[in-house]
């Protein structure tokens, strides 16, 4: 039985920045990568240093994994992929991948249109992001790579 270890990124006793990185072994999937609405600082996106220092997140994560598409499990995405450089496979359902672009351009609009907050993703950002994803249906299994398979079901 391999190990396994689960490292709370944000959301540990708080509402808001889902993400958990859970390694098994040699493997290492990252579940969820939101963003706390509550912030506007550094706080608002996790904390990828605990996955990292030294080096590229793809060099330590071999998938992120969206449960759903609210912007406490997913609205870090673009900072994550397009802003940190993480270009791993993201897997999401196929409702999920219909829906979270729209929310992340809605919340982008609110916070940098019309509040004029800076260090933000752009409607580009939220584009090339989502080319990364890689929708799964209901109860298939997805080979990530010759030792990880996952299987999306409902909750």
């Amino acid at each position: 039985m391999p190990d396994i270890k689960v490292t709370p990124l944000g959301a540990g006793q708080d509402v808001g920045r889902s993400c958990v990185l859970v390694s098994i072994g040699s493997k290492n999937v990252m579940f969820d990568c939101g963003m706390h609405m509550g912030y506007n600082d550094e706080r608002r996106f996790p904390d990828f240093s605990y996955v990292t220092r030294d080096g590229p997140l793809n060099e330590f994560l071999d998938c992120v994994i969206i449960t759903h598409f609210h912007l406490d499990h997913c609205g870090a995405l673009p900072y994550m992929s397009e802003m940190v450089g993480f270009g791993g496979p993201i897997y999401m359902t196929h409702p999920t991948k219909a829906i979270c672009p729209i929310l992340l351009e809605d919340y982008r609009k609110i916070s940098v249109d019309k509040k004029g907050e800076t260090n933000f993703f752009t409607s580009q950002m939220i584009k090339d992001c989502m080319k990364k994803v890689v929708a799964v249906n209901l109860h298939e299994t997805v080979r990530v790579d010759d030792q990880l398979e996952i299987k999306c079901y409902y909750a």
